[in-house]
């Protein structure tokens, strides 16, 4: 295995600190760091950036701080820069959601409060752009949204506003956004998406008080028919490409904080490792260090 994989979440039950593991070789992963004083009520959100190639991370504030906060790591993932707001001090209620788009870092969330529009930023050289609504506001979720690159456009995918518990996707050219589309299947929580640049795959937990995780493909315009992938959670996974292979990273079920992993396309399940345990989403990234 060629990259080396990036596992980063929030710790469980009132531990909001931000923690990072990194595996080398197969499966074992190092011990955790924790990533400088950052804190967190939410999920964590990640990304490999494709100028500089840093990991990109993205996270709600602890507490009642609903400001969105980012921060840069060296590729080794041991030091990090300080946390910064990105323009207009954007504010969610939940996990934001980070992906390439060409050479740019694209983010996108739900906004605060009683805002469940789905807003998005775009990183470029001067720093964040002013936020600006997804499908013309049209797009709107309790919970974070999902983003991917793939086949050229960037894909959002989210669960519905409200008691709303569909799914909906639309996609992104870089100049606009479609408008949302219907998917077959429902969440209590936000879906993840990654493309290996074959397939772009999504996944979610189930709906209601189905905690399974299911997953679907896309391909001819059109989403493949939804699929047991493997585990159980109370919140939705995170997804990522590994070497060409898709990699699904999880916490447990209600009463399992631990975090799960399956390495190896939806076929195996294993504990990132002994004792590294969430109550929230992670995120998953992946560096190939012969590449910087």
């Amino acid at each position: 295995m060629n990259d080396r994989v990036f596992v980063i979440w929030k710790g469980h039950g009132s531990d909001q600190g931000i923690y990072s593991a990194r595996s080398d070789h197969g499966t074992d992963f190092n011990d955790a760091r924790q990533v400088s004083w950052f804190a967190s009520s939410r999920g964590i959100a990640a990304v490999v950036e494709p100028v500089g190639h840093g990991i990109r991370a993205a996270w709600r504030g602890a507490d009642n701080d609903n400001r969105i906060w980012t921060s840069r790591a060296h590729f080794t993932g041991g030091s990090w820069a300080d946390q910064a707001l990105p323009a207009g001090v954007p504010r969610t209620e939940d996990r934001p959601a980070l992906s390439v788009l060409g050479e740019r870092v694209v983010m996108a969330w739900r906004g605060a409060g009683q805002d469940e529009h789905i807003w998005y930023s775009v990183l470029g050289p001067g720093g964040w752009s002013p936020q600006q609504l997804t499908s013309d506001g049209t797009a709107s979720s309790t919970h974070g949204p999902a983003l991917a690159q793939h086949d050229g456009r960037l894909f959002m995918a989210w669960k519905g506003s409200g008691g709303n518990q569909d799914l909906y996707w639309c996609t992104y050219d870089g100049q606009s956004w479609t408008a949302p589309k219907a998917f077959p299947g429902g969440s209590t929580h936000g879906p993840a998406l990654a493309s290996n640049g074959a397939v772009l795959v999504m996944a979610w937990k189930g709906s209601g008080s189905d905690d399974h995780l299911w997953r679907a493909s896309y391909g001819n315009g059109g989403w493949s028919a939804q699929q047991l992938a493997i585990g159980r959670s109370s919140h939705g996974p995170a997804l990522g490409r590994v070497d060409n292979r898709i990699v699904m990273v999880w916490k447990g079920a209600v009463g399992d904080e631990r975090l799960w992993w399956t390495p190896d396309n939806f076929r195996t399940q294993l504990p990132v490792r002994d004792g590294y345990t969430s109550s929230n989403t992670p995120a998953v990234v992946a560096l190939n260090f012969a590449d910087l």
